[in-house]
């Protein structure tokens, strides 16, 4: 890992904390970096303990799966708590499917290979058939 990659995984540090796990990490490319951090902010904005369940790429869109707070058995939100905690999450991830995971410019859903992404025009050319960035 560079120190590009270094200072980019500091920056998930306040997102990493809402983590269930210690070791919890983003799996989005760089052009979307912003949008999680975004959401993250949104969300402590409304739910201070959400619990952060994966932050990923799921059918060309930012997927983030929260919980208003940690999960106790029983369940401990209501179901408005959760219907806003879905409605800022769903926000973010209709904005993505306009921004190229890539590089962050204006994108759009391709589906050329076996992973839907969404990319611009030049990152389409550029990203292998695997997806991976």
């Amino acid at each position: 890992m560079d120190g590009t990659e270094s200072a980019r995984d500091d920056a998930f540090e306040p997102v990493r904390r809402h983590g269930r796990g210690p070791s919890y990490t983003v799996d989005v490319g760089p052009g979307w970096r912003h949008l999680v951090l975004e959401c993250h902010e949104a969300l402590v904005a409304e739910f201070p303990e959400y619990e952060m369940l994966a932050v990923k790429q799921k059918w060309g869109a930012l997927a983030f799966q929260a919980f208003p707070r940690p999960w106790q058995p029983g369940g401990n939100w209501t179901s408005a708590e959760h219907a806003r905690l879905d409605a800022i999450i769903e926000a973010f991830a209709r904005r993505s499917e306009e921004i190229c995971e890539r590089c962050g410019a204006a994108g759009a859903l391709r589906e050329t290979r076996r992973i839907h992404l969404t990319l611009c025009d030049a990152c389409e050319a550029a990203v292998p058939e695997h997806g991976h960035f």
